[in-house]
């Protein structure tokens, strides 16, 4: 699949970064904080795209990948708890960014440069896969292969290793392949990225995933 992106170089103080945006608005997604799980409500374009990135994240060691998602309103009725709206930072480890850098670092993007990957998604790890690269991780008990989360500036920052996002694509990914059954009118698909199964480092707030049509 052919995933249209824009590419951003910026300075702060001295260190360059480069930041990757999706080219058009991924607007059938919305990303709020409903304490104590954040909500990512999707429609199947948008669990495509953010699946891509996902995976760009697992093998992009040097870049920023922002997905502007504050200001988007839910393809279908958002659940009745739902608090707040927020944008959402993929990051590596490895580039030990701070988020209170961010609205800095935002301000001076300019207009960025088109591109264009490709992703496969045949990539994603089946859910065997997942199970076994679970299972490793779990022997290892690596804090490099959870994500570290933070909440900063109407922003949750999602910061892993390239085990941390291929563990954790299937989710989307299925998000994306579920078909609703149209003589059911109501029915959703759900999954949930929990804190007890090891994804994250620290205690913290789940990732709950939601699509409803």
């Amino acid at each position: 699949m052919n995933l249209k992106i824009r590419t951003y170089q910026a300075l702060l103080g001295a260190e360059p970064y480069r930041v990757i945006r999706p080219a058009t608005s991924v607007t059938g997604a919305v990303l709020s904080d409903n304490n104590p799980w954040f909500v990512l409500e999707l429609n199947a374009d948008a669990a495509f795209t953010i699946t891509g990135l996902w995976m760009l994240a697992a093998r992009s060691r040097h870049t920023l990948i922002h997905l502007p998602l504050r200001n988007n309103t839910p393809a279908e009725p958002s659940l009745p708890t739902v608090t707040g709206e927020l944008d959402l930072v993929l990051s590596h480890h490895n580039l030990q960014f701070a988020p209170h850098q961010w609205k800095r670092l935002r301000h001076r993007l300019g207009v960025g440069a088109p591109h264009t990957i490709s992703w496969n998604p045949n990539d994603v790890p089946t859910w065997d896969e997942v199970h076994e690269i679970n299972r490793q991780a779990h022997q290892r008990s690596s804090r490099s292969d959870r994500f570290h989360q933070r909440l900063h500036s109407h922003t949750l920052f999602l910061a892993g290793n390239a085990v941390a996002y291929r563990r954790t694509a299937r989710y989307l990914l299925d998000m994306a392949l579920w078909r609703p059954d149209l003589r059911q009118p109501g029915t959703y698909h759900s999954s949930t990225l929990h804190p007890a199964d090891g994804h994250f480092a620290t205690t913290c707030q789940g990732l709950y995933l939601i699509r409803r049509r």
